[in-house]
């Protein structure tokens, strides 16, 4: 039988599905598997949400709850593989104690490339709002995809989403001992925490109190309480930081606090901010930054990593940097050519995406967009 004689005999029901099969990745359907963790323990019975991100109303995927180990499996049916997805888990019984507990709201931003593993507790919530405020609306979470997929790619920079650990940049030689990111990051998990263990009575009025804005609407769970404090980091820090006192007083004998995270902070930071260091890419003095139209940073440099910098002397090269902070360009030389050397008097991005540099009256057009594709290709 000839190709036109089998398609005669095809249903419409096939012809549908065909048809979704070789136009679709709408129909993929992956099983995520995962657990809800509150101060180290497993949540039981508490109710997972898979939702799908977009600039509309965020998509229900899928909902579950949590078996006496915090386990779940939820299947992502009707997910687009380009799609930003993320879960929610509310309320739900801790193993560290406390029992029912409905101000408990846990969140992990997953983006578009899910893990088939992840776990959900306060760190995963904190660097999902911190990266994805501007998008968060209460419990909802939607923008362009662009911004979506910048925004999700950032948060393993925060925390493993596999492990509910620290993530690669926090821990880094840059950050780790070199900024107090690591320790805000881990102090506002261990307030989290208070809350949801139930460490005291009045532990989660005393968070919700404490991540009050200025305008003085107060937050219910623990979700809201740390947008509200992402939000409004500035604003009078020190309440929470009073918290790790009263959730995890100090120990007399060895001076030392228990919370389920570490390191704390020894005094109250001057606003709830998490900012991150990164280098590489051939970056050495950077200035005249600009972002392109994938949200990649260049940063055009003074100096080229490794030369003795001297102002008679300018030779640096480009530098650019994914939206999660990763070094594109080479790690020493940067991206070079079209005779620049030392470009630093001025740059910008055409319609096209290539960059132009300035260096001393003379405007070069570096064609890094076609090396780095070929690169990337390679």
């Amino acid at each position: 039988m000839n190709l036109r004689g089998v398609l005669r005999k095809l249903t419409l029901t096939d012809l549908l599905l065909l048809s979704a099969l070789l136009a679709g990745r709408a129909l993929a359907e992956e099983t995520i598997k995962g657990q809800v963790l509150g101060a180290g323990a497993p949540i039981v019975k508490s109710t997972v949400t898979l939702w799908e991100a977009s600039t509309g109303v965020p998509k229900q995927l899928a909902q579950t709850k949590t078996d006496s180990d915090g386990r779940f499996e939820v299947r992502s049916s009707g997910a687009h593989n380009d799609a930003s997805v993320y879960i929610i888990a509310t309320g739900g019984e801790p193993r560290s104690g406390g029992g029912d507990n409905p101000a408990i709201a846990l969140l992990t931003v997953l983006g578009g490339n899910p893990p088939s593993k992840l776990t959900i507790n306060e760190l995963t919530t904190i660097a999902s709002v911190w990266t994805d405020n501007q998008f968060i609306d209460g419990s909802a979470i939607k923008g362009n995809a662009l911004g979506l997929r910048i925004a999700s790619g950032n948060v393993p920079n925060f925390v493993d989403l596999q492990t509910g650990g620290y993530g690669g940049a926090i821990q880094d030689s840059l950050n780790g001992p070199q900024t107090t990111t690591l320790a805000n990051f881990a102090t506002l998990a261990d307030v989290l925490a208070g809350c949801i263990a139930r460490v005291r009575t009045d532990a989660c009025s005393s968070l919700f109190s404490a991540s009050t804005g200025p305008a003085g609407s107060a937050p219910s769970d623990t979700l809201h309480a740390a947008e509200s404090i992402a939000r409004y980091n500035w604003y009078k820090p020190e309440r929470l930081f009073a918290l790790l006192d009263a959730f995890y007083p100090v120990a007399p004998v060895n001076h030392l606090r228990t919370p389920p995270f570490e390191p704390y902070l020894s005094f109250a930071p001057s606003a709830w901010t998490l900012p991150l260091v990164f280098d590489g890419g051939g970056s050495r003095a950077s200035g005249k930054m600009m972002f392109d139209a994938d949200g990649d940073l260049w940063a055009v440099s003074n100096f080229t990593v490794g030369f003795q910098g001297q102002d008679t002397f300018w030779q640096g090269h480009v530098a650019e940097f994914a939206p999660n902070g990763r070094p594109i360009s080479p790690i020493t030389t940067g991206f070079y050519g079209g005779g620049m050397e030392g470009g630093t008097f001025g740059a910008a991005i055409d319609a096209s995406g290539n960059l132009w540099a300035e260096q001393l009256r003379r405007t070069v057009d570096l064609g890094f967009r076609q090396a780095r594709q070929t690169a990337d290709a390679a």
